[in-house]
């Protein structure tokens, strides 16, 4: 069994603890310092919020950012160069974060992702069988959560920067349904979200193409 994200409209614009991609991030107040790149020290650009349950048991939002302010120059595919990060936070109490004044932080076109069964034997036949049978296009899946990744160029496990364990697979993302306001995984590519099971939930966001 499959777990597509499908994207469905949003028509506000307020606070969400559901999984959402552009617009602001959802935080507990003074909880979220706004991330910066390595490479530039440019501000990162929100790409969106995962829904996810933590080691612990309990929900957390997971937030992706990744840099765009001169794309391809930061090595933002990377999972350890610093040219993108995720931040994990709880689910209570959430503000809507005002994004710093410089830099290409937010993405404008706002939309949600449902949560989708498709009983398929991988990522990629799914999106396909999920795609026929709807009459939509393949556009409209996000990704999926759990399972197994679909690796483009091979696989790239990354390994916690604390415990040095394999981390375990979260979710895989397409760039977005509409291509002119699409996330950037390199023009067709797909991100992978990791999450270490050691208490620090170290979370790490790369991508293929």
């Amino acid at each position: 069994m499959i777990s597509l994200l499908i994207s469905t409209p949003v028509s506000d614009t307020g606070v969400s603890d559901e999984n959402r991609f552009g617009g602001q991030p959802s935080a507990p107040e003074g909880l979220l310092k706004w991330p910066t790149c390595t490479t530039c020290h440019g501000n990162m650009q929100f790409l969106g919020q995962l829904r996810s349950r933590s080691q612990g048991g309990g929900d957390t939002l997971l937030l992706l950012f990744m840099c765009q302010n001169d794309p391809g120059l930061c090595d933002e595919w990377d999972a350890d160069a610093g040219g993108n990060q995720v931040i994990s936070v709880g689910c209570e109490s959430l503000k809507l974060v005002e994004p710093p004044k410089a830099g290409e932080v937010i993405r404008s076109l706002r939309h949600g992702a449902k949560i989708e069964h498709v009983d398929s034997d991988s990522y990629d036949s799914a999106r396909e069988e999920w795609s026929s049978t709807t009459d939509q296009s393949m556009r409209d899946v996000l990704g999926q959560v759990g399972g197994s990744p679909s690796w483009i160029q091979g696989e790239e496990i990354p390994s916690c920067n604390l415990c040095d364990s394999p981390m375990s697979f979260v979710a895989q993302l397409e760039e977005g349904p509409d291509w002119k306001t699409a996330m950037n995984f390199g023009g067709g590519g797909s991100a992978y979200v990791y999450r270490c099971n050691c208490d620090t939930n170290q979370t790490k966001l790369f991508w293929q193409c």
